[in-house]
């Protein structure tokens, strides 16, 4: 498994320029990845043909195409490669997370935003800060806007959520933005009436949290009283699909209870009628953190059952069965597609400030949705900073840097175009935004998980042919 980085560039008779290349031995393979993305698996005789610059016309065409080498004839199609790669870049923040309330009649064991109960007076935005709010997101150039509520949940203050709402497409007509927003509920207060307001005003997505089958979920996520909430939460959704024709996404966690039963929950988002599953690694934030050692699990029990989930899922696809684990289809679109999926903490440099921003209910800002649970990343408010003396101002600019992940490790790590890093999680793990990457739970994740997909997709043909069909649908 040895990989190296080549920094200098070779050149061989004026045919061609190697790249900056890294690579790693997977199998008897050696897999080339450049900075723009590209990446090649090449046999022995191929790789040492390459470094000694007697390549096949083959094999040097698809180099070329690919602009693992650089010629005469590629410079601006490898131009047009960083170009799409790194698009984000120019496009303002265009996702704006608005908490509403901090009350919640959850007590989630994991909750990161760390809800206030219910009844707790004073953690609710008013319409003057919810105003101001929305001046402040307009004021991004970004042409595609999605404002997303969190919480706490968004349905304990109904009244701004959807002034919010109304008030973001009247300004709208001014601006002209692509202006669409995300409801993020634990669904158990919505009822016919805000069902169907929802529905009537289009552009409104539902999302909630199912863990998996009731006796995974109501582990995780009970009521402020203690009592169950996965009949309701289904009841919810089922009510949703039946008034919408829609289904809502549906979003879980894994903790230490939900460890043994990869099957039953996969099997749980089946049933939903759900495409897709986001596999997702327990926080170490809000109410997760104090409890760590009853709810957690290290990194190597986690990519256990990420492993033996996604057999799974390639086992339910063989069948016929259409489910997908939604990281494993971020590093498809990664690896097989010109287009970069933006998956906001999981990219280089992540979302942070650049690609989100979070307001709480008084009107902080805050880098992203994560950033809440520590000062370190508060930027501001909205009654008193602009958005341009935000996202300029010096914190900004550091945590934005933090996030680059230009550094020796991930230098020499042969998934660097594709991964990212997280400065909060950083900051949750370690108590530094800049991570000690060969201790990092999250590096270890994304190295295994790109181990995965390359192996699959290298000795694996019906798994191939289950990733190319994710692609296309």
């Amino acid at each position: 498994m040895a990989q190296t980085y080549f920094c200098e560039t070779y050149v061989f008779n004026d045919a061609y320029t190697l790249a900056p290349i890294r690579y790693k031995n997977i199998g008897n393979k050696f897999l080339i990845t450049t900075d723009h993305g590209a990446w090649i698996a090449l046999n022995k005789s191929e790789y040492d043909a390459l470094h000694r610059g007697k390549l096949p016309n083959d094999l040097f065409r698809n180099l070329e195409e690919k602009g693992i080498i650089y010629t005469h004839n590629n410079t601006k199609l490898i131009e047009e490669y960083y170009t799409n790669r790194y698009s984000f870049l120019k496009n303002g923040t265009s996702l704006h997370i608005i908490i509403p309330t901090l009350r919640c009649n959850h007590h989630c064991i994991y909750c990161h935003s760390s809800a206030i109960s219910s009844n707790t007076q004073k953690y609710d935005m008013n319409h003057e800060t919810a105003k101001k709010t929305l001046e402040f997101i307009f004021q991004t150039p970004a042409n595609i806007i999605t404002i997303e509520f969190q919480g706490g949940d968004a349905l304990l203050n109904l009244d701004i959520f959807q002034y919010i709402i109304r008030t973001a497409k009247e300004m709208n007509q001014t601006y002209k933005k692509n202006l669409r927003f995300a409801l993020v509920s634990n669904l158990t207060l919505i009822n016919d009436d805000i069902i169907d307001w929802i529905s009537h005003e289009r552009d409104i997505d539902i999302c909630s949290s199912l863990d998996g089958p009731a006796f995974v979920h109501n582990k995780n996520r009970k009521y402020e009283t203690g009592k169950p909430t996965y009949k309701d939460v289904v009841h919810s959704i089922e009510k949703i699909k039946k008034r919408t024709g829609k289904t809502p996404g549906l979003l879980m966690v894994t903790t230490r209870y939900s460890l043994p039963y990869y099957k039953d929950i996969i099997d749980e988002y089946v049933k939903h009628g759900q495409k897709e599953i986001q596999l997702k690694y327990i926080n170490k934030l809000g109410f997760a953190a104090p409890i760590w050692k009853k709810i957690g699990y290290s990194i190597d029990e986690f990519i256990i059952f990420w492993k033996n989930a996604m057999d799974y899922i390639l086992e339910l696809n063989r069948k016929g069965i259409n489910i997908r684990d939604r990281y494993s289809y971020l590093i498809l679109q990664k690896i097989l597609t010109s287009h970069e999926p933006s998956f906001l903490d999981f990219r280089s440099p992540c979302g942070i400030v650049i690609g989100q921003l979070a307001y709480n209910y008084n009107g902080d800002i805050y880098c992203c949705d994560e950033g809440r649970n520590f000062e370190l990343f508060n930027l501001g408010n909205v009654h008193k900073n602009s958005y341009k003396e935000i996202i300029t101002q010096e914190k900004s600019l550091e945590l934005i840097s933090a996030s680059i992940n230009d550094n020796y490790l991930c230098d020499n790590c042969v998934y660097k175009p594709y991964c990212g890093t997280c400065p909060v999680m950083n900051y949750a793990e370690e108590g530094n935004i800049i991570p000690k990457l060969a201790e990092n739970s999250r590096c270890k994740l994304f190295k295994y998980m790109f181990d995965y997909i390359f192996e699959k997709l290298l000795f694996d043909p019906h798994s191939r042919k289950i990733f190319f069909n994710w692609i296309r649908s």
